[in-house]
C-alpha cells in the first residue's frame, strides 16, 4: 500500500476545495488503487490544526471567516520539522493565497517531503530563491497549478523539453480572472459590475485588486520564462495594472463602492479598440528579450480574439511547433479547477514515490 501524509500551508477557497475532493475520494483510492493519503495537518496565519478529527469542522469555519487558532492550534514549523510517519511519503503542500511562504517550504522539504505548489510566490521571486528551491528539489517539486489553473500546461511544457524540444515564445491570456472581465466588459456590463461579478462566483479573490495589479499574471510569466531556461528577476517585467487611479490603497469595502468611478474611463478605453479587434490582458514571453504584460488590441481570428469567460489561453511556439504553434485553452479559474491540479500532482507524487522505493530495493 502507498501511504501519503498532507501537511496544507492555506485554507482558503483554494485548500478548502483541495481538502474536499481528497475526503470525497481518498476511499475510492484506497479500494481501487491502494492508495491511503491522511491529513497530518492544515495551516492558516495562525498555526497549525494537527490531525484529521476536526477537519470538516476548520473548514466550515474558514469558510465563516474564521481562525484555526480558534480550534487548537500547534507552531506551523514544529509540524514542518517534525518526521513523517514510517512507510509514509508527506507531502507539503502550499496553497496560499500570497507569497511569503518561501522559508516554510524550504523547512518542509528538510527531512526528504515533496512539494506541491498553487502559490506562486516560491517560483517567481528574486533568481536567487528560485534556485535555492529548485535546486534542493529537483525531483520533489510539483507545480501544475501555478500556471493555468488545473490544465495540463506545465506538464506539457516539461514534456516538451524533456523530449528534446525548446520553446521559443508563450504568448498567454493566463488569467481566468481578467479573461472573464474582459469578456463580461465586452458582452455590455460595465466594468464594476464585471468585477463584482468575478468575486461573487470566486474567479477573483475576495480583494480583487490582487487580480487586478497585474501582479498575479506577471508571476505566471516568470514561471514560464524560468521555465524556458531564462535567468530573470521580478523587477524585469513590468505590469500595467487595472486598478482605478486612486484605489490601490483603500479599504476593500471602499473600493468596491467606488469601483463604477471607472466605469466610463474602462468603456472609452474599449472604444479605442479598432475595429475587429478585441481587447485583452495578455503575456508576451520570448526566448530573448523583453517580457509584457498587460492590455493588448488583438484581431479577432487570433487564439486570444474568441475568449469567453473565465478561460485561459496560451500559445506556445516551439522548435517542433514553429509552423503551427500549439494552442492550450480551458477553464482558468475557480477554486475548484485549481484544487483539481493540486489533486492531480499528488496523485502523480504518489506514483513516484512507489517507482522510486523500487530503485531503492
Amino acid at each position: 500500500m502507498r501511504r501519503l501524509e498532507i501537511v496544507q500551508i492555506g485554507l482558503g477557497f483554494v485548500g478548502r476545495a483541495v481538502v474536499q475532493i481528497i475526503l470525497e475520494q481518498r476511499k475510492r483510492w484506497l479500494e481501487e488503487d491502494g492508495l491511503s493519503i491522511s491529513y497530518r495537518a492544515v495551516s492558516d496565519t495562525s498555526g497549525a490544526l494537527v490531525g484529521e478529527d476536526l477537519l470538516p469542522q476548520a473548514v466550515r469555519l474558514k469558510e465563516n471567516g474564521g481562525r484555526l487558532s480558534d480550534l487548537g492550534t500547534e507552531p506551523l514549523e514544529d509540524v514542518l520539522r517534525s518526521e513523517p510517519a514510517p512507510g509514509t511519503t508527506r507531502v507539503v503542500v502550499d496553497v496560499a493565497v500570497h507569497g511569503g511562504t518561501f522559508d516554510l517550504d524550504l523547512l518542509g522539504i528538510q527531512n526528504g517531503s515533496y512539494l506541491v505548489l498553487s502559490n506562486k510566490g516560491p517560483l517567481s521571486g528574486s533568481t536567487a530563491q528560485y534556485e535555492q528551491l529548485v535546486s534542493m528539489i529537483p525531483d520533489r517539486l510539483w507545480h501544475e497549478a501555478t500556471v493555468g489553473a488545473g490544465m495540463p500546461l506545465i506538464s506539457t511544457i516539461g514534456g516538451l523539453i524533456e523530449t528534446g524540444d525548446e520553446v521559443l515564445e508563450i504568448q498567454a491570456s493566463p488569467s481566468g480572472t481578467l479573461g472573464f472581465i474582459m469578456s463580461a466588459v465586452e458582452g455590455g456590463k460595465s466594468f464594476s459590475e464585471a468585477v463584482k461579478e468575478a468575486v461573487a462566483l470566486h474567479y477573483a479573490e475576495p480583494d480583487p485588486r490582487d487580480d487586478l495589479s497585474g501582479l498575479d499574471v506577471a508571476r505566471k510569466a516568470i514561471i514560464l520564462a524560468r521555465m524556458m531556461g531564462r535567468e530573470i528577476e521580478p523587477e524585469e517585467v513590468p505590469y500595467e495594472s487595472l486598478v482605478p487611479q486612486g484605489l490601490e490603497d483603500v479599504p476593500l469595502e471602499e473600493f468596491m463602492r467606488r469601483l463604477p468611478e471607472a466605469d466610463e474611463a474602462f468603456a472609452e478605453r474599449l472604444l479605442a479598440v479598432e475595429e475587429h479587434h478585441m481587447l485583452r490582458y495578455l503575456a508576451n514571453i520570448p526566448k530573448q528579450g523583453p517580457v509584457t504584460v498587460g492590455l493588448v488590441d488583438e484581431p479577432v481570428e487570433s487564439p486570444f480574439g474568441p475568449i469567453s469567460g473565465p478561460e485561459n489561453v496560451f500559445d506556445l511556439r516551439t522548435r517542433r511547433y514553429s509552423d503551427v504553434t500549439l494552442t492550450i485553452r480551458g477553464p482558468g479559474a475557480g477554486p475548484e479547477r485549481t484544487a483539481s491540479g493540486v489533486v492531480w500532482d499528488l496523485l502523480d507524487i504518489a506514483n513516484k514515490a512507489v517507482e522510486d522505493d523500487g530503485k531503492d530495493h
